[in-house]
């Protein structure tokens, strides 16, 4: 007897993320996304990273759902700290959300005014890498 087996890999991981991201782009302009709309897709070239406002959004490779990411989350943090390589990645909008816009100027002033903002991006960077690392190495 044969029986079925899901390839998409383990359910995702759901976060939220850290509420005092979202203080500290709280009067910088928004991104707006609708459910279902795509924030940016595998192979694209980055040009930023986003802090979620509010909302929940998706991260998905080749089938496979990563993780989905709340508000105060971060999306895209490869796209600012490895701007030679291609986004590694599609997100999708599980909900309308708002998202804040973080360019290379951005982050930087970021990390100077809360250096504990560039800890939090180191941690989901490696967060992230070790989730992978446990999916690929799993039979």
């Amino acid at each position: 007897m044969r029986r079925a087996v899901d390839r998409r890999g383990p359910k995702p991981i759901h976060r939220s993320g850290h509420p005092e991201f979202v203080e500290l782009v709280a009067e910088d302009p928004l991104l707006f996304l609708e459910r279902g709309q795509r924030l940016f897709a595998e192979g694209d070239v980055p040009t930023c990273m986003y802090i979620v406002k509010t909302g929940q959004l998706q991260i998905r490779s080749a089938g496979v759902i990563y993780e989905d990411v709340g508000p105060g989350g971060i999306i895209g943090e490869m796209g600012v700290i490895e701007t030679q390589e291609l986004r590694s990645a599609t997100v999708y909008a599980l909900t309308d959300s708002e998202l804040v816009e973080i360019n290379d100027a951005r982050f930087a002033r970021l990390i100077a005014r809360a250096p504990s903002f560039a800890i939090a991006v180191m941690r989901t960077l490696s967060r992230r890498l070790r989730a992978m690392d446990r999916r690929n190495s799993t039979p």
